[in-house]
Parts: structure tokens; C-alpha cells; sequence
């Protein structure tokens, strides 16, 4: 006996305005945590979990519209049109619900690499409705799906369009950091030239530093061997310093994301294997033959990461294993990881990714520029070059 078809104005619309409604809420949450700026674009290492990941990346925002709120927007669609019972058009919204998810998840798997909760939820939030619009309207009269497919494909080209050759977010910002970072002993000690920066003081001397002593403009940079971002901003900094050789200095500060050595870092940050080896070989090197620290500084930053047995083999080369071996046995090593890893801390209240750049005054540049010569020309922008 054939199955009798129900009128669609008699169908029951809970389930898809409950999960759409769920949806709603999910992306609603998203959307303020975007837009009160708890999770930004800026981009480094240290950032708080998938979540921070996800929703800082170039991928959670369409031509500079957060994604969350066009989530939103079309959940509440989704509902007024249960009430509209325009079946062909609830199933174009089910068919671009599930393609949206299949796109944000493949994202998250293959170009971010990592997985927010709240942004799966309200994916898997956006199946559920989809397969309770498929559902309820099973049985309520003839439908084209090939209209429907064409009819969902021209939206979900748009979006996709979008994030792929629209505008990017920046990734870096110039922030004046209020919070005060105190002067810590071992920052300021001996006698030489004295850098201030907010306030606080450094003795360019008696810290690591690349560049010629008198240069007019010095840089403090607060960094992780380990680090990606620290890297591309070293690549940065070299282009600078190669354009207008006289002109910049930086002054080093490793700071290690490993618990091992740093005990400021925010729970939900995970620890880089080796960080803190590598900052203490770092370290004594620059005691040991200040001379070589250049080199010893870049060879630290080769690509794989170098384990610890691997840093040391590659530094023996520069500076004999015995007086590397002894040097880091100066208590100033452990001394300086510590007030660097507080002074991060501090500078950490806008955003807690590394690296981080002093740059005059209260500036703080953090994150990293989309290239080299978007840096340069932002520095000579700032010091009128």
C-alpha cells in the first residue's frame, strides 16, 4: 500500500528549530568571543588551544566578516523559513549546512591542524539540522534536488570564493601595553648603554644582542627557539637589519614555552619539546664567546627543530664543547629565563602569542607581518625612514 503524503504545513518543525536554534546560540558565543577581542588573528606560538587556533586564523573570518556571524544569520534563516514551510528552500539551507560543515571541518583537519569544541559543535549542530529538514519534509510532495543542489552551490561557492582569494585579517598588531613590566636586576646590571622601554630598563651589554652596538634604534625581542612565528620574524629582522645595516640592533630574550623552565605560561598553552635546552645552550654561548653568538643564534633556529643532542653537536663546532659545557653552569642562565619569562607574562594581557617585539617606548609588536617586506616597510613607516 503506498505510503500517504503528509502537506507540509502539517509537519512537525521541532527538531529543526531546536537543533537550528541550538546552532544559533553556539554561533551567537563564537561571535562574542571574536568580536570582544578574546581571540584575535594575530598570529604566533603560545596561543591558548584549538579554539584560539581556529578562531585566529585567516579561516574564521569572509572578506573581514567573522564566519560566526553569518552562521547566525543563516540559523535564524533556517527557523523563519520552518515557518515559511518552503520545502525547496529548507532543502537548499540543509544541503549548504552540510556543505558548510564538510568545508570547515576539512579545514580544521588539513590547513589549521587543530580543533576547536565550540566550532565542531556547531558543525555537527548544522548536520543534525540538515538531516531533521531531510526528515520532516520526506514525505511532503515532489521536489527538484538538482535546483536545490544548484541553488545551494551558488552560496557555498561565494563563502569558499571568499576565504580563499578575499582579503586576509592582519596577523600582527602594535599595541601599547599598559600593564607595567618591573626592572629585573639582571636586566639592568653593569655598566654599558641603557635601553627603556615603558619605564623599563635593559643593559644592552651585559644581554644577548645582534647588530652593531650603537645603533640608533634597538629592538627587545622575547622568543623560543622552538617557535615557527619567532623564526619568521627572525627572517624579518634580518631583512631589516641587511637594508639599513647601522641603523638596528635587537637585543635577545629567550623565553621557552616549556613548564620545564617557565612557569608563567596559562594552562591550556601546550609545552615545545626542548624549548628550554635550547635557550639555556643559547645563553651560554653568548657567555662563553659573545663573538660567535650570531651564528650560534641562527644555527638554534634550524629547521627540524634541533634536539638537544643535535644543538650541541652543531655548537661544538663554533665554540669547544668544554667551554660551552662550563658556561652553562652560570646560575645567570636560569636568573635571566626567569625575568624574561615574568616580563611575558606581563606583555601577555592583549594576547598571549610569541613573539613579541619592543619596539619604542609602550609599542609592542606581536604576532608575525604576512611578509618580510610588509614588516620592513611598517618599521620605516614608524621611524621615518
Amino acid at each position: 500500500m503506498p505510503s500517504k503524503r503528509r502537506s507540509l504545513s502539517k509537519a512537525n518543525f521541532f527538531l529543526v528549530r531546536a537543533f537550528a536554534s541550538i546552532g544559533l546560540c553556539i554561533a551567537g558565543y563564537l561571535l562574542i568571543i571574536k568580536l570582544t577581542g578574546k581571540i584575535s588573528s594575530i598570529v604566533g606560538c603560545g596561543s591558548e588551544g584549538g579554539c584560539a587556533n581556529v578562531l585566529g586564523s585567516k579561516w574564521s573570518a569572509w572578506i573581514h566578516i567573522p564566519v560566526s556571524l553569518l552562521a547566525a544569520l543563516f540559523y535564524a534563516a533556517v527557523i523563519a523559513l520552518s515557518f515559511q514551510r518552503s520545502r525547496s528552500l529548507l532543502i537548499s539551507s540543509a544541503l549548504v549546512l552540510i556543505g558548510a560543515a564538510l568545508w570547515f571541518l576539512g579545514i580544521m583537519t588539513y590547513k589549521i591542524e587543530s580543533f576547536c569544541p565550540w566550532c565542531l559543535a556547531t558543525h555537527i549542530t548544522g548536520i543534525l539540522t540538515a538531516i531533521s529538514i531531510f526528515v520532516t519534509t520526506r514525505r511532503t510532495g515532489p521536489v527538484s534536488w538538482t535546483a536545490c543542489s544548484i541553488f545551494a552551490i551558488a552560496p557555498l561557492s561565494v563563502l569558499i570564493g571568499g576565504q580563499i582569494w578575499g582579503p586576509a585579517p592582519d596577523t600582527y598588531a602594535i599595541n601599547e601595553y599598559t600593564a607595567k613590566t618591573k626592572n629585573k636586576p639582571i636586566h639592568q646590571r653593569g655598566s654599558g648603554r641603557q635601553l627603556t622601554y615603558g619605564g623599563k630598563i635593559f643593559n644592552m651589554a651585559e644581554l644577548p644582542f645582534i647588530g652593531p652596538a650603537d645603533a640608533k634604534h634597538v629592538f627587545v625581542k622575547y622568543f623560543d627557539y622552538t617557535c615557527g612565528s619567532c623564526r619568521n620574524m627572525e627572517e624579518d629582522l634580518d631583512k631589516l637589519m641587511e637594508k639599513y645595516p647601522e641603523k638596528f640592533a635587537v637585543v635577545l630574550l629567550p623565553t621557552p614555552l616549556n613548564r620545564k623552565c617557565n612557569s608563567n605560561l596559562k594552562p591550556k598553552i601546550e609545552d615545545h619539546p626542548w624549548a628550554c635546552e635550547l635557550a639555556k645552550i643559547g645563553l651560554a654561548a653568548w657567555r662563553a664567546q659573545p663573538d660567535s653568538f650570531p651564528e650560534v643564534h641562527k644555527r638554534l633556529f634550524s629547521r627540524p627543530i634541533l634536539t638537544v643532542e643535535e644543538a650541541h653537536r652543531e655548537i661544538s663546532q663554533i665554540i669547544p664543547k668544554e667551554k660551552l659545557s662550563q658556561s652553562l653552569k652560570d646560575p645567570w642562565i636560569n636568573d635571566l629565563i626567569k625575568a624574561n619569562t615574568e616580563d611575558h607574562q606581563t606583555l601577555s594581557a592583549q594576547s598571549a602569542v610569541m613573539p613579541k617585539l619592543l619596539i619604542v617606548d609602550t609599542k609592542v609588536f606581536q604576532g608575525i607581518a604576512k611578509s618580510s617586506d610588509i614588516f620592513v616597510s611598517k618599521m620605516e613607516k614608524l621611524f621615518g625612514l
